[in-house]
């Protein structure tokens, strides 16, 4: 399949390099499934390393525990490309309360590093 070219940037929402554990299984007759860590995220979708190859137009299945919540969260999703076993999922159904439990995480782990990098900036000033 050809790539697209470089440079182009379709995304609507920036995506951000945060852990998060994520179980997925595809909804087709001989399912394909795992456990894994996220690469990014952002408030539209995620991308893994699949313990197998997916299929662009999948649809997913999603369970993502966020660290410090009890309960985890599910969405569908649509495999959006895939590029051997790395793929990207644009989530197409999660409900408004699950998405902003995603978003304050993000957030949270966001302003950690950007408090990690005040700190170091300001000992390499001294």
């Amino acid at each position: 399949m050809p790539k697209e070219p470089t440079g182009i940037e379709r995304r609507k929402a920036k995506r951000f390099s945060i852990p998060l554990d994520v179980e997925y299984r595809t909804l087709t007759q001989n399912p394909i499934y795992g456990s894994v860590l996220v690469n990014d995220i952002s408030k539209g979708g995620l991308s893994f390393l699949a313990k197998t190859a997916l299929q662009k137009g999948m649809t997913v299945q999603l369970k993502m525990n966020v660290p410090g919540d009890n309960l985890p969260v599910f969405a569908m999703g649509t495999v959006a490309w895939a590029e051997g076993l790395k793929s990207g999922v644009k989530l197409v159904k999660i409900a408004r309360r699950d998405q902003e439990r995603i978003l304050e995480h993000i957030y949270r782990q966001w302003l950690k590093e950007n408090d990690h990098r005040k700190v170091a900036s300001r000992k390499i000033a001294r």
